[in-house]
């Protein structure tokens, strides 16, 4: 099943470094550091950030399950990890995946 199909489980457990390992290669660039899901995105203008921010947030929404987020003009970096469980879970790697499939800008 696909990542992005699936739905964010309020009470998913932390997730072992192989299982870790393995979701990572569901994922486009996205790196583990200091045990969260990372990834920057880069756009050509402040609105093109924005928009791309907002539709993370809708994501979150959605999914009930939220990133830290760092913006600036052209650039937005997400972490996921489920502080509940002091770790990675399967929903950061859900919201991850989904944050993939939005469309690129052009």
């Amino acid at each position: 099943m696909s990542l992005i199909t699936e739905l964010c489980n309020q009470a998913a457990p932390k997730l072992d470094a192989l299982a870790v390992e393995m979701l990572c290669t569901e994922l486009d660039d996205w790196f583990v550091v200091n045990d969260g899901l990372e990834k920057t995105f880069r756009f050509r203008s402040f609105y093109e950030t924005m928009a791309f921010t907002n539709a993370v947030a809708f994501i979150a929404h959605q999914h009930n399950h939220h990133p830290d987020i760092q913006l600036s003009f052209s650039r937005c970096k997400l972490t996921w990890n489920t502080h509940s469980a002091n770790g990675l879970t399967r929903n950061d790697f859900i919201c991850a995946a989904c944050v993939d499939a939005l469309p690129k800008a052009s």
